[in-house]
């Protein structure tokens, strides 16, 4: 069964992160080219773990649980949805809620139903076609004003 089209996990080389990406193509069954949904970059699929390099293997240390870092991120999360369940609390009866599409135009202060992470704020606008959503949990790097020649 064909990929083409589809949305799948890779790690994007021009992020540098795991990110939602689109098939572009597939060449004998097996995903080539993927285009992120976050900067649009088109380039081959790598996978969804970055590669380690030779030199780094040895570097490497094992990732302890319940490590300082790890708190810091569990606190910043909670924080997040601290903000979000306020955001939901002053969100009136009655406010427009806009359904995410790519090609949508937003503004700070939107409400947005996204299909996996469910309602968002939209929190701030940082380029033509990038903006800041807080999702409960997080917040998130999203796509807006993309145009269907630019997918081509």
């Amino acid at each position: 069964m064909s990929s083409v089209g589809k949305n799948i996990d890779a790690l994007c080389t021009k992020c540098g992160m795991v990110l939602a990406h689109i098939v572009l193509y597939e060449v004998r069954g097996v995903i080539a080219q993927v285009k992120c949904k976050t900067c649009g970059a088109e380039h081959k699929y790598r996978g969804s773990k970055p590669r380690t390099k030779i030199s780094e293997i040895g570097k490497e240390r094992t990732r302890r649980v319940g490590t300082k870092a790890d708190e810091e991120s569990r606190q910043a999360e909670a924080a997040e949805t601290q903000r979000w369940l306020q955001r939901q609390r002053e969100l009136r009866e009655n406010a427009a809620i806009a359904d995410y599409h790519m090609t949508g135009r937003y503004q700070r202060g939107d409400v947005i139903n996204h299909p996996s992470f469910g309602i968002g704020f939209v929190e701030k606008i940082l380029e033509e076609q990038r903006m800041d959503v807080l999702f409960k949990g997080n917040l998130r790097r999203m796509v807006m004003n993309y145009h269907a020649q630019e997918m081509a």
